[in-house]
């Protein structure tokens, strides 16, 4: 493990005097002008007391950031907390996390004193899907002259998950989707659902008696309820190269294959859609998806998603999915011959073209 520390560099105008003092050194001991010493001591004068005064414990600085789920590209604010374990206030620094602020500027922070915590917003945004547990951030202070930077890089135990972007799923595929969803019900209802009324039978729980039905038939009727049911929609995510594919040739055909089942099994969720998800990969993952929590898991999975080698399947893999009334196959290596998917009597829509937003 690496120590932290905080290192000290000269700025751009830190060069440029200490080039001139230079030069008027030079010029003093060649010639002996007294004019070329006092410029020199001019000149020298900031350099030594920017260098003695400089602040060079910035590593002691701590910074404490919560879990963040994102999607890629997505702007949002971040709200870290600092506080600098110094013996001595920190002055005139700038905060940056350079893999999440681009294009921004860094953050000057009000001065710190010694253990005291300040909260501070960050304007950040991921530009690709990843899965972290580490966030970097980096520290700099030019205080007090300006002549040396002092810069260090802490790093703090944060999860940073970024999901695929949404892809647009072409209109044929949403439709088809939406039709198989017709008898679906809502996912907020919760326990069962009324069903009919029939006559109240000795030893039935009491409580589900209909106080005015039975009023009006002079005999105890009571209500029946059923559970609600919910159209399972299989969908296989297939990770696997091509046979023979060189590595990373595919990893564009990845990119578009994740955001296209993020958005897919998105879209079924909040249409009530309960799902079964098979992920094959080195080794094959079942995910059966009812809520978002569920969901929240295979978005995590494909924040961090990448291709493996072929291999065959077994085929009793997919024997639960074969109840299943509707079945999407997303081929992310682009191997969309699969013996595994050509054999089976199972109509199966495979997802070959995707349209980006």
């Amino acid at each position: 493990m690496v120590t932290p520390h905080s290192s000290t560099a000269l700025t751009g105008r830190g060069k440029i005097i200490l080039w001139l003092a230079s030069i008027s050194a030079s010029v003093a001991w060649i010639s002996g002008d007294e004019n070329a010493r006092l410029a020199t001591a001019i000149l020298a004068a900031p350099i030594f007391v920017d260098f003695v005064a400089k602040q060079r414990r910035l590593h002691l600085t701590s910074v404490s950031i919560a879990p963040r789920r994102t999607v890629a590209g997505s702007f949002f604010i971040e709200h870290v907390q600092i506080e600098h374990r110094g013996n001595r206030p920190l002055r005139n620094c700038c905060l940056y996390e350079p893999l999440l602020m681009h294009n921004e500027p860094a953050v000057l922070l009000p001065t710190l004193k010694p253990f005291e915590t300040h909260c501070i917003a960050l304007r950040e945004h991921s530009l690709n899907r990843s899965y972290s547990i580490q966030r970097v951030i980096v520290l700099e202070s030019q205080w007090p002259l300006g002549i040396f930077a002092t810069s260090s890089v802490v790093t703090t135990e944060c999860e940073l998950v970024t999901e695929p972007i949404r892809a647009a799923l072409n209109v044929d595929f949403q439709n088809r989707s939406a039709a198989t969803q017709t008898t679906s019900v809502d996912r907020e209802k919760t326990g069962p659902e009324f069903y009919e009324l029939r006559e109240h039978l000795t030893g039935n729980d009491i409580r589900s008696v209909h106080a005015l039905r039975s009023a009006a038939l002079g005999t105890l009727v009571g209500r029946v309820s059923r559970e609600p049911t919910a159209q399972t929609t299989g969908v296989i995510l297939d990770l696997r190269q091509q046979p023979g594919q060189p590595e990373h040739q595919g990893d564009r055909q990845l990119e578009s294959s994740l955001r296209a089942c993020a958005a897919l099994t998105e879209q079924l969720l909040q249409r009530g859609s309960a799902q079964r998800v098979l992920v094959i990969d080195t080794k094959p993952q079942l995910f059966d998806i009812d809520n978002s929590f569920e969901l929240t898991g295979l978005m995590t999975l494909l924040s961090k998603a990448s291709l493996s080698p072929h291999y065959a399947i077994e085929p009793s893999i997919f024997l639960r999915l074969e109840s299943l009334s509707q079945c999407y196959w997303i081929a992310a290596g682009g191997y969309t011959r699969a013996p595994e998917l050509l054999d089976t009597d199972k109509e199966i829509t495979v997802i070959k073209e995707i349209r980006e937003k």
